[in-house]
């Protein structure tokens, strides 16, 4: 194909550097007034923070109970039960529980999970080798208390009752003794934990507002240091009886909106937080629910950054029971909530129930992740077969394009007989041309007879005009689906193939340049990359050309956008696209052989007659 620099060329170069240049100029004053924007969030937050530590949210005040005692002023009442002289402890207590998987630490005094720490050799810190610490000291901790006002501990025992055992004892100043027994399975990211109550006094307790909360998740890219390509945090919790969890994003700026968004006023079987690799659930117990639920959240900036753009909202939930009283007596009153805290493998997740797939949020489009589940679900059965996820992320694009094999050679087939017809396009085009001296109504017919004209020769031909469109518009949902699967699959996490070192970043060979360029970023080698768009450049060339050269002109450049835009891609996405551009090429060239044999065929037929 001759590529000529003539005019065509310059207004698409001249577009493409007026559309460079006002997204540049565009961008930073948007960032900037995002950046503003979170900053002053930021300011409120902090303002708020000790009301947010010891208090329900605000937003919640519709499924709050009213703070009401119904034994208030009665003699024996628990606030009579506390010996005066008594004082809130100040100092905890800690354990460590250890499996295969992840270690947590257990905090005596707020009876919860102030770590959690992942074994796992994949889900290793990248630069340093260390464990992932999936949350640590903050706001918010799994099973934690809730109440208003607050349960203050006035004593505390915490001992080992084996290696995936601890037992937390405290008595708090209202006279209630809480007993949590802490357990971890051999092989499981999950902790239970059984809560026993128990009322020595000779009056019943009321403790309002009675609520646990769970531990957010960081952003990966804070949490880890991993340069993800996309990434979204989420809020989950599921009512009872349904099926799919409610989904809320933590990031919308109005706090009025995260409110509505993340309030539930009914029984509610669990709640989440999840980021793009990992997931912190909560689930209460089958016979004892969570009366309502309500979202938490905090600003924070990732350590080292003093950028306000990198400012994220680090989201929570908590479960609440409502008003709760316990009897006197010494029969305790019990429950049991588990958390998962680990990764969002897919066959960790399906085996935690059907509602809680909900979580995996593998497509940013949720739309598409019906699609996007059962790609991942293949990929790990592919790898299980084949022993490796590179070797299996080439089987899962082959297979998706053999599927789609007679849909795209249909396409193809099409895109050739309309090839053919050009010269026949051109000639009615030609006839039928307008002229500076035809007048309005002479223009309208000859567009009408034109129009008219080549739908006639497309239905002597037999030829679709958009047929090589539409089986291309159906691949897409599943392309996108495929693409999204790659990019969110943990699994891939820390798994080499070949020369990548990790499917889950850019196959980086060599050293990088010491500086980034706009829409690149850093600046390395990526033979990925490079072949990928080598033969996006050798598959435009073998495309059938409808005759409009600037067509022509700006889909040769398409290579060149999608280099810029896919160069720092994971390296998983890129195997991805570079087999299917393989698998195109070869379909391609098969579908010309084919045509030729066929067009062999039927000169013959004649002759033989």
């Amino acid at each position: 194909m001759n590529f000529k620099f003539d005019k065509d060329t310059v207004i698409i170069v001249l577009v493409g550097c007026l559309l460079m240049g006002g997204w540049l100029i565009y961008m930073p004053k948007y960032q900037a007034k995002r950046a503003a924007e979170y900053q002053k969030m930021l300011e409120t937050t902090q303002q708020n923070a000790p009301a947010q530590q010891t208090n329900a949210n605000p937003g919640a005040a519709s499924v709050q109970p009213a703070i009401t005692d119904a034994n208030a002023g009665q003699p024996g009442h628990a606030a009579e039960t506390a010996a005066e002289n008594v004082s809130a402890l100040k100092e905890t207590k800690t354990l460590t529980l250890e499996n295969k998987l992840f270690s947590v630490t257990v905090d005596g005094l707020t009876g919860s999970l102030s770590s959690a720490k992942l074994l796992d050799p994949r889900y290793k810190l990248k630069d340093s080798g260390e464990a992932i610490e999936l949350f640590r000291e903050g706001a918010y901790r799994t099973f934690e208390l809730k109440s208003n006002p607050a349960l203050v501990p006035v004593s505390l025992d915490v001992k080992e009752k084996s290696p995936l055992s601890a037992e937390v004892i405290r008595k708090f100043a209202n006279g209630l003794t809480l007993t949590q027994t802490f357990t971890l399975p051999e092989d499981n990211y999950m902790v239970v934990c059984e809560y026993a109550w128990t009322n020595p006094t000779s009056a019943a307790i009321t403790v309002d507002g009675l609520g646990v909360r769970l531990a957010g998740l960081p952003q990966v890219k804070d949490l880890t240091g991993d340069k993800v390509y996309s990434e979204r945090l989420n809020v989950d919790f599921c009512k009872v009886g349904s099926g799919m969890p409610d989904s809320a994003d933590p990031q919308v700026k109005s706090q009025e909106k995260f409110d509505k968004k993340t309030t539930c006023g009914v029984p509610v079987a669990w709640i989440g937080s999840s980021n793009k690799y990992f997931a912190s659930l909560l689930f209460a117990d089958d016979n004892k629910p969570f009366a309502s639920a309500f979202g938490e959240r905090v600003w924070k900036i990732p350590a080292g950054s003093t950028n306000e753009k990198d400012l994220y909202a680090v989201p929570s939930m908590t479960g609440d029971f409502g008003a709760v009283t316990f009897a006197p007596g010494a029969t305790p009153v019990k429950f049991s909530l588990k958390t998962y805290c680990g990764p969002k493998e897919m066959a960790r997740i399906r085996a935690l129930g059907s509602s809680v797939m909900g979580v995996m949020h593998i497509s940013y489009y949720s739309w598409f992740e019906f699609i996007a589940r059962p790609m991942v679900m293949l990929l790990n059965w592919l790898k299980g077969l084949c022993g490796s996820y590179g070797v299996a992320i080439i089987l899962l694009t082959l297979i998706v394009r053999i599927l789609f094999w007679p849909v795209t050679q249909k396409a193809n087939s099409s895109m050739r007989r309309m090839q053919k017809l050009q010269p026949k396009i051109k000639e009615l085009q030609e006839k039928y041309k307008e002229t500076p001296m035809d007048t309005p109504d002479d223009t309208a017919r000859k567009k009408a007879e034109l129009n008219q004209k080549m739908m006639e020769l497309y239905r002597v031909e037999k030829v679709n005009p958009v047929g090589g469109c539409l089986p291309v518009l159906l691949q897409i949902p599943v392309f996108i689906a495929l693409y999204s699967a790659l990019d969110s699959a943990v699994e891939l996490r820390n798994v080499p193939f070949l020369w990548c070192t990790d499917l889950s970043r850019p196959d980086l060979v060599g050293p990088t340049l010491p500086f980034a360029l706009p829409f690149i970023g850093q600046v390395g080698f990526h033979p990925l990359v490079i072949a990928m768009t080598a033969l996006m450049v050798l598959q435009q060339k073998m495309t059938p050309t409808t005759g409009d050269s600037t067509q022509q002109k700006m889909m040769m450049l398409m290579p060149v956008i999608m280099l810029f835009m896919f160069y720092n891609l994971p390296s998983g996405l890129t195997l991805y696209w570079t087999v299917s551009q393989i698998f195109s090429i070869l379909q391609m060239k098969y579908g010309q052989i084919a045509a030729k044999r066929d067009e062999a065929r039927q000169t013959s037929k004649p002759q033989k007659a």
